[in-house]
């Protein structure tokens, strides 16, 4: 009995452990750079985005016009948008429990779309 018990409350914590579901991710998220003024630079824009699409595909664009795709994993309320040949650094996102995304290099906040 004791050891039923406590196999019922292992299950309960893991079934209580809120995990980010695809569907409910999936579209495109941006953000402005602040203070970034692209008149003085037009090859390098203020916008950045990623659109993150069913079976882990992303697409990035961090400034310029070049889009990189990508792929990325989800783990928890974290996604983590991985280094490829097209793209070269990794991004770590916390997912938002208003359906932003926020950027956990430097805080900001990327909206969805």
């Amino acid at each position: 009995m004791k050891n039923l018990f406590l196999f019922a409350l292992v299950a309960l914590v893991f079934i209580s452990c809120d995990k980010l579901d695809e569907p409910e991710i999936l579209g495109t998220y941006a953000n402005t750079l602040d203070g970034c003024d692209s008149v003085a630079d037009p090859m390098y824009g203020c916008g950045r985005f990623i659109t993150l699409s069913a079976g882990g595909v992303a697409d990035v664009l961090l400034g310029g016009d070049i889009i990189s795709r990508t792929s990325y994993k989800i783990k928890g309320q974290k996604i983590k948008i991985e280094e490829s040949d097209q793209f070269g650094m990794d991004l770590t996102f916390k997912y938002k429990d208003d359906g932003t995304l926020r950027y956990e290099k430097d805080d900001s906040i990327w909206e969805k779309q």
